[in-house]
């Protein structure tokens, strides 16, 4: 089973400066209601260990894979559980507009045979947070 989710927002900053934001882990606890913490590096092949706060939830704790880090454009990483039981690969990804406006557009995409009940668990939780930390990168993008 498969299952995605897709969020975007506009955000009045250049491309470079929504990427400082996202790429300086040590100061997601200051803007970040979602991705509360991370500890490691934006490079690829590093292991992260990440905590997630859902809205109206509990914690939850990852330690994904970094595959891709491209400055000023995209952020991707993967956690899986063993035996293919599930995977979920996630992405920032940062389209210009202009000089001074971007597209971020934010996800994950979901696969494995326990899809299905991780969604019930938590899949409306995690939209949720998605978008929480859209608006907070927004704002934090267009203040500095």
């Amino acid at each position: 089973m498969k299952k995605e989710i897709r969020t975007e927002i506009e955000i009045d900053a250049p491309a470079a400066k929504v990427w400082s934001i996202l790429a300086d882990f040590k100061r997601f606890r200051e803007w970040n209601p979602f991705v509360i913490s991370v500890e490691g590096e934006p490079k690829v092949g590093e292991t992260l260990k990440i905590e997630v706060q859902l809205p109206g939830s509990r914690k939850l704790d990852f330690t994904p894979l970094v595959l891709k880090a491209e400055p000023d454009r995209e952020l991707r990483w993967v956690g899986d559980l063993p035996l293919g039981a599930f995977r979920g690969e996630h992405f920032y990804v940062i389209e210009a507009i202009s000089d001074s406006k971007v597209k971020f557009v934010h996800g994950e995409q979901f696969s494995g045979w326990m899809v299905r009940l991780i969604w019930l668990m938590v899949g409306k939780q995690t939209e949720a947070g998605y978008h929480l930390m859209n608006r907070a990168l927004k704002s934090e993008a267009e203040k500095r």
